[in-house]
């Protein structure tokens, strides 16, 4: 049984193209893709399909009244007998229905190619756009903005007032005549990054000293963050248990107590197991006593003790989960 997506699908694939083009054009956005989408479901329909959606679509038609060739807006039938001039007034007097809809090309532009389009314009006018667009879009949109200016264009969209027909069509006709002259480019995939790197590294077996050092002398930064990445906090469960006394053994408390605050259970448990019971229960009781601790150090001692691990992994004192050739 098809489902009314599919039955639009089904019925545009048997058109010739001029017309189910034509039919599509009328569509919403969002209604053009979940089309799409049932072509790809209904493309190998049988005969019995078929024969049942025409059946049904010539049941609908014996019902249907035709009151003229096409669906032409009050604007357009206004202009076409009145002129432009004379139509204005009373397209004015009969207010925003007879209008064209504002940015219904923007309605169509995928989020990454809104917000490129929007990125030079003023705020107000950035604002103005996402007030105009459903709110998923506009989400999606202001997602792409500059992280510091998202906070201001939320205030300028609740605090828009009145905007004359004639800024908000000048608005619509700059940034239509924009898309006419430069469309923009879709951004290219990330199909690699951080984790695929320290996976790679990993995996392999090869030398990740040698891989940092290769990258630290190309971007430094970036070295500093795949190292982070390839070795964390959390990756200390995977330690074995020779290895994770001989890492406890190396730090001070000052970073074991805000570590293990904001450590999971099981990880904070494991790492108190690894240390003399006496240094263990000295520890709880640092814990217990402290108080409350900033989140911020606790995630910096986290990382710090990472960094620990991981030097102790390239002097080969202790052997990381995935890496072969250390001691312990």
């Amino acid at each position: 049984m098809l489902n009314g997506a599919e039955k639009t699908a089904l019925m545009l694939l048997l058109l010739e193209e001029p017309e189910a083009a034509g039919l599509l054009a009328r569509l919403e956005p969002g209604e053009v893709e979940t089309v799409g989408r049932a072509m790809l479901s209904v493309a190998e329909a049988t005969p019995e399909t078929i024969d049942c959606l025409l059946d049904e679509v010539l049941s609908i038609a014996r019902e249907t009244v035709p009151v003229g060739d096409g669906p032409p807006t009050t604007r357009d039938l206004l202009v076409r007998s009145l002129g432009d001039e004379r139509a204005g007034g009373i397209i004015e007097r009969l207010g925003e229905e007879a209008r064209p809809p504002l940015f219904e090309r923007m309605r169509w532009l995928e989020p990454y190619a809104l917000a490129s389009l929007l990125e030079g314009e003023h705020p107000q006018a950035q604002a103005f756009v996402l007030a105009q667009l459903p709110s998923a879009r506009a989400a999606q949109v202001l997602a792409r903005l500059p992280i510091a200016r998202q906070p201001d264009l939320v205030r300028r969209v609740a605090t828009i007032g009145a905007v004359t027909p004639h800024s908000a069509e000048a608005l619509d006709f700059s940034l239509s005549d924009r898309i006419t002259a430069a469309r923009p480019r879709q951004p290219i995939t990330d199909h690699g990054g951080m984790r695929r790197a320290a996976d790679l590294i990993t995996l392999s077996g090869i030398d990740a000293e040698a891989a940092l050092e290769a990258l630290s002398q190309v971007d430094p930064t970036a070295a500093s963050v795949l190292s982070e990445t390839m070795f964390t906090f959390a990756d200390l469960a995977r330690l074995d248990p020779r290895g994770l006394q001989t890492l406890v053994r190396s730090l001070d408390a000052e970073l074991l107590v805000p570590a293990l605050r904001a450590a999971p259970d099981e990880l904070a448990a494991k790492l108190l197991a690894a240390m003399p019971q006496r240094a263990a229960e000295a520890l709880k009781d640092e814990m217990d006593s402290r108080g409350p601790v900033k989140l911020d150090e606790a995630l910096n001692a986290q990382k710090q003790i990472a960094a620990a691990a991981r030097q102790l992994g390239a002097d080969g004192t202790i052997s990381l989960p995935g890496k072969g050739g250390g001691f312990v």
